[in-house]
């Protein structure tokens, strides 16, 4: 194999565009359709083989790892645009494990656009109102905020906080940010909380989260309940109800135990107003429910299900 090349055989499989996940190893490669992982052939390559393919992919992006960080994330041309996670040993004792995403380019073909819910999430995001999308991994979170992103007024400004670009609206005026791990010297960091500070400060029509996982979770509710609307935000859950629950730990753990829980859902029911679930089945990526957050009843936060659409 020329390590100056991908391997003809991955290079069938980048090219593609029906495949969304390769996962690479040694001696395994499985891919995912949208219906689920696949499990391929043995591959014609050995560890060192793929440790130089990886060594060379990493240096273009000016990555590299060592014994003290035997993991790496990197956005890599292939030359589609991926996602790359790698891991090494001896914490993966199997070898060298790879997992690309491809990543959404900006297109004008609202792929969701089939799914009868898609027109209802539309009228939401226009009117400016705060939308969490919740579902799994490789369930089409990023992708659909990515097409309703793209059907805002072209006259908006889109400012967005992730930690691996991935969301790529089809619009004049979308800002991406991405914050920064530490170098080797635990220097340099920039936090996705640190990010949202300095968003507030770039006259921001929106505030796009790529991904709710830490305490910038309760900075952006704070941020709704000041007068930024029109929110989207991603998150791992399996339901509308696992979803809240999600956001009302993040946000007790990031206050520290200082905000109770009644105060945090008193902030969720004022900035957020829906939650749409999204599931990948076996007939594809499908938007499952949609529901409307409808206010407190004591201390339980009320879901209305917003009923199926009808094509």
């Amino acid at each position: 194999m020329n390590p100056t090349l991908n391997p003809d055989w991955l290079d069938h499989l980048i090219e593609d565009p029906t495949i969304t996940d390769l996962c690479v190893s040694a001696k395994q490669v499985t891919l995912d359709r949208g219906k689920g992982m696949e499990i391929q052939k043995e591959i014609p390559w050995d560890e060192n083989e793929l440790k130089n393919w990886l060594i060379q992919l990493l240096a273009k992006v000016g990555k590299s790892w060592d014994a003290k960080n035997p993991y790496i994330d990197a956005n890599v041309k292939l030359p589609d645009p991926f996602r790359l996670h790698a891991v090494f040993p001896p914490i993966s004792p199997n070898g060298i494990m790879v997992s690309l995403r491809r990543l959404p380019q900006p297109s004008q073909v609202l792929r969701w656009a089939k799914d009868p819910f898609f027109s209802v999430l539309r009228q939401i995001v226009n009117r400016g109102e705060t939308l969490i999308i919740s579902g799994s991994t490789g369930s089409g979170k990023t992708t659909l905020a990515s097409e309703l992103l793209s059907t805002v007024s072209q006259d908006e400004r889109i400012i967005s906080l992730e930690d691996t670009r991935e969301l790529a609206p089809h619009h004049p005026q979308f800002i991406p940010l991405l914050s920064r791990a530490a170098n080797a010297d635990r220097f340099g960091e920039v936090t996705l909380r640190q990010l949202l500070k300095q968003t507030l400060r770039m006259r921001p029509d929106r505030i796009v989260l790529g991904e709710c996982r830490g305490p910038e979770v309760l900075e952006l509710l704070q941020a709704l309940n000041t007068g930024h609307r029109g929110t989207l935000a991603t998150l791992h859950a399996n339901s509308p109800r696992e979803a809240l629950r999600r956001i009302e730990l993040l946000c007790l753990l990031s206050s520290g135990g200082v905000l109770s829980l009644s105060a945090i859902r008193e902030l969720l029911v004022l900035g957020v107003q829906w939650i749409v679930q999204v599931e990948r089945t076996s007939n594809g990526r499908v938007i499952k429910d949609l529901s409307q957050i409808a206010g407190r009843e004591g201390e339980t936060l009320l879901l209305r299900p917003f009923p199926r659409p009808l094509l």
